[in-house]
């Protein structure tokens, strides 16, 4: 008998799946999802084939778990990391159109389940973006949006 696969890969990889729709052809601004990588966000920057506009899923600390009957809810946590290298003056409207392009890919509708998500993977919740300017040796502009996905691992 095989094992069931792996919720947290399963939603990993699920949210980056969703991520890789972010193209015009899809409705939305920029062709993001053409440059998803999966990793540290410091060390994706130091690839010598980086593109741009470029979306990062980094591991991030979860909330704490739930405890229910022979079951834990998790919220596994992620940074989804937008950059664009516009230069130093003008990146505003560049880092916007991205920004808007991750947070509708991401958006999550209260109690509907996104059809993306895999089963056992209950809901997302989005946190408060974070923009930050090029400069102290970064060339990119980029935002940074916190995600934690509600993940029921249970009891065998």
């Amino acid at each position: 008998m095989s094992q069931p696969k792996n919720l947290l890969t399963a939603g990993r990889q699920a949210l980056i799946k969703q991520l890789e729709t972010i193209t015009t052809c899809n409705g939305y601004r920029t062709n993001a999802g053409a440059n998803v990588r999966s990793g540290w966000f410091n060390e994706v920057l130091k690839s010598d084939r980086l593109g741009f506009p470029l979306v990062v899923l980094q591991k991030a600390k979860g909330l704490p778990p739930k405890a229910g009957p022979g079951a834990l809810k998790l919220f596994s946590g992620f940074y989804v990391i937008g950059a664009v290298d516009v230069g130093l003056d003008d990146y505003d409207d560049a880092l916007e159109e991205l920004e808007h392009d991750l947070i509708l890919a991401l958006m999550p509708t209260e109690h509907v389940l996104p059809p993306w998500l895999p089963r056992g993977i209950t809901g997302i919740s989005v946190g408060a973006p974070e923009s930050f300017p090029p400069g102290n040796g970064e060339r990119a502009a980029s935002v940074l949006i916190p995600v934690h996905l509600h993940t029921i691992i249970q009891g065998k």
